[in-house]
């Protein structure tokens, strides 16, 4: 049977009995109760949310890596041995640019970039914001003139370098005996291979498997026994000099 407040006091004066209430100790103990439960429940909510965000951002850069590790690969294999620019020397031609920092050569574009034929190309290392950037540049052979390439916006790859370095795989005229170098001095000729190695610097330790990509235009059919990935790519680099006599 419910009494109303009156009816309480009135049954409570009756009886000769103490109707008992909740005290403010009590009240502030029950609403700090709840709001430990509260503050729990939310941090263990922040801590799910976290933990979901970070693993969709670990997979999707996950996917841009191996993404950009093909691409890379595939446009360095299918370099052509096209003329992309005279020479500072009368009578040579430039097919190929390679130092630390850079590469450029010709190769067919995929169909999503462009609308077929060759295309100058260009993958760099340049700094950013956060560190190195990865940047890709290209520009349509057919009529192409030096200083193309430099005029269109880069793609920027891969963000937050710590450090990079492309290598490159050619053959000793003398000895006939295959090296890495991280600079390409025969720019009328292709490489055999062109690798590139990437620190990442990621809390999350992911790394950039070192690309080693084979050139399939072999311009002087050789190096078909070359064991180029047999070792990482950052131990197969030879010390060699500028102008050194190959």
């Amino acid at each position: 049977m419910i009494r109303s407040s009156s009816a309480n006091r009135q049954y409570a004066l009756t009886t000769g009995r103490r109707v008992r209430g909740f005290t403010l100790v009590e009240v502030m103990l029950a609403i700090t109760l709840v709001a430990l439960i509260m503050a729990m429940a939310y941090g263990g909510f922040r801590a799910s949310v976290r933990a979901t965000s970070t693993g969709e951002a670990l997979i999707e850069e996950t996917n841009q890596l191996r993404v950009t590790h093909q691409f890379i690969r595939r446009q360095l294999t299918l370099a052509q041995a096209l003329i992309i620019e005279e020479g500072d020397e009368p009578g040579t031609q430039v097919r190929f640019l390679g130092d630390r920092d850079s590469v450029r050569f010709v190769a067919p574009l995929p169909g999503y970039l462009s609308f077929g034929g060759s295309y100058v190309q260009q993958l760099s290392l340049e700094r950013g914001q956060d560190g190195l950037d990865l940047v890709f540049y290209y520009a349509m052979f057919n009529g192409y003139e030096p200083g193309d390439i430099e005029a269109h916006d880069g793609i920027v790859l891969i963000e937050g370098l710590r450090s990079g370095s492309f290598i490159f795989l050619g053959e000793d005229e003398d000895e006939m005996e295959p090296f890495w170098a991280d600079y390409w001095e025969r720019t009328d000729l292709l490489p055999l291979a062109v690798g590139l190695t990437l620190d990442l610097d990621r809390d999350h330790g992911l790394a950039w498997p070192d690309l080693i990509a084979p050139v399939k235009l072999d311009t002087r059919a050789v190096g078909a026994s070359v064991p180029i990935q047999q070792r990482r790519a950052s131990e197969l680099i030879r010390p060699r000099q500028r102008g050194q006599n190959r």
